[in-house]
């Protein structure tokens, strides 16, 4: 099992948490509370969350000037105060709540995902095997893509910039945006 979190900044406001096994389960949670009782739940490995806690004294951090070198849009992390502290408060509760059954937490941009599985789209999520009759919102649509964010992480088919970027690989184990020989 995996997930994929769209957190907003401010407790009270729903945020899109999706849940992706055999079957996606999508769901709209407004509390850290709420969040924790359904990874406590369903028990996911790892949790694909838009947002990190690696900060830095610099606007972006060492991940964040390399994705951004590579040509990637994103809201730094030295920009999202707010959503870092409750972050941090959800990860904390987590440990304390599920102790060794706590996810492992990485970072993914919705954007980002989309672009490199072009996935922007019902269809595009149907092509990666995922029924979406279970998304109604935009932020439960972008769990979703954090949910195969996730996947990708699981199969090590991902470039790490501190933001988990999925690689989508050829039949040959080649990155299908590389040049061939």
């Amino acid at each position: 099992m995996i997930a994929g979190l769209i957190l907003k900044d401010t407790p009270g406001v729903e945020c899109g948490l999706a849940f992706l096994d055999d079957e996606l389960e999508t769901f709209s949670v407004e509390s850290n509370d709420e969040i924790i009782e359904l990874i406590d739940e369903k028990n996911p490995d790892i949790l694909a969350v838009d947002i990190s806690d690696e900060t830095s004294l610099k606007e972006f951090n060492k991940g964040e000037s390399d994705a951004r070198e590579s040509g990637h849009i994103f809201t730094p992390v030295s920009h999202e105060g707010e959503k870092v502290k409750r972050f941090e408060a959800l990860k904390a509760g987590c440990r304390q709540a599920l102790g060794q059954d706590c996810p492992e937490f990485i970072r993914f941009e919705p954007q980002i995902t989309a672009d490199e599985l072009a996935v922007h789209d019902d269809d595009g999520l149907r092509s990666f095997g995922v029924d979406t009759d279970g998304i109604h919102s935009a932020d439960e649509f972008d769990a979703v893509l954090g949910a195969i964010t996730a996947r990708f992480y699981q199969q090590n088919q991902f470039e790490d910039m501190g933001i988990v970027v999925p690689q989508n690989f050829d039949a040959d184990g080649e990155s299908e945006d590389s040049e061939k020989a």
